[in-house]
């Protein structure tokens, strides 16, 4: 049997309302590529696995875990079992948009200087109904190929559902350390430190919010904050453009601290929120001057219930005040 293309690893647990529609998108893909499709169940607990195993196309090699093995293993698993030149990992309570392979395998088959290929997305409701189409990536005006690693130090701004990645770019990068309790911008960024990114403008997948998802937990536990330093401590250790991060180091952590700040102050995290805009602006002092971040700081030494009611009035005084002009 001659070695597919392109190889989607679908990570599936506990997605029994959506795993269906997110198999039925990628195996509805235009381009006639040939491809498989590695269907991991992580011991669900609900009917994912017998949804899963009532499709019947031979593209589909599916492999249900009799315990549950934790997402990081899983996808150290996943990695393993593809066996295309491009590969993509797609959560199973997500959806690619048809075009998805016919935009991105041209780019990587004409330039082989990239690492990976990434579109904008969408986002859905539980119901797959969509609620915002697209622009989701902002990259500043910069030309769809480039060196991006710094950019994504900065911000992770490459959707996960979207990226097809050259296999010979994400090889040293793998096992994910198994400390981590998140994946996509460690492989992102290592691979964008040794290759070129390049950007498709156009929505190519539909991620869905639910209250599920795994990123309000890892904001909730803290576990997202671990990773994330852990990640460029990973990246500092390995001698590669040394000078440039040390150039950019305190501008990388101020950034990840300020929007670690805003994640956990969303979440009423008050203490944890204030912890982190303290550090951002130990890194870059001006940070606490940015447009509302000040307030939210001085937000944080208050009793929530205070900043929500200053909040309320604040905006009926804005209304009073437009209907008087």
């Amino acid at each position: 049997m001659s070695l597919p293309l392109v190889s989607f690893f679908v990570q599936a647990y506990n997605t029994g309302p959506w795993v269906r529609e997110c198999l039925r998108s990628v195996l509805s893909q235009h381009g006639g590529y040939h491809f498989e499709v590695i269907v991991i169940d992580d011991a669900s607990t609900d009917n994912t696995r017998e949804l899963i195993a009532g499709f019947s196309d031979s593209r589909i090699h599916f492999i249900p875990h009799a315990r549950n093995q934790g997402p990081i293993e899983t996808a150290n698993e996943g990695y393993a079992a593809m066996r295309g030149r491009y590969i993509i990992r797609v959560d199973s309570d997500d959806r690619l948009r048809p075009q998805f392979l016919s935009r991105a395998v041209p780019v990587l088959e004409s330039n082989p200087r990239v690492g990976f290929v990434y579109g904008d997305i969408a986002t859905m409701n539980e119901r797959g109904q969509i609620t915002c189409e697209g622009d989701f990536v902002k990259r500043g005006g910069r030309p769809p190929m480039g060196d991006e690693f710094f950019p994504l130090l900065l911000d992770n701004f490459v959707p996960a559902p979207t990226t097809l990645i050259r296999r010979e770019a994400l090889q040293q990068l793998l096992p994910v350390p198994s400390s981590f309790s998140f994946l996509d911008w460690y492989i992102t960024t290592g691979i964008a430190e040794n290759w070129l990114t390049y950007f498709v403008d156009e929505v190519l997948a539909d991620y869905r919010v639910h209250p599920s998802n795994a990123h309000s937990s890892m904001i909730l536990d803290r576990t997202g904050e671990k990773t994330i330093f852990q990640v460029l401590e990973t990246l500092s250790q390995n001698g590669r453009r040394s000078a440039d991060k040390d150039r950019w180091r305190r501008r990388v952590y101020a950034a990840q601290y300020l929007k670690l700040g805003d994640n956990y102050f969303g979440c009423g995290m008050n203490a944890d929120a204030r912890r982190c805009y303290w550090r951002a602006a130990a890194n870059v002092p001006t940070k606490l001057f940015q447009r509302g971040i000040g307030r939210r700081f001085l937000a944080t030494c208050l009793p929530r219930s205070w900043y929500d009611s200053a909040k309320r009035a604040g905006r009926l005084g804005l209304v009073q005040a437009a209907k008087r002009i």
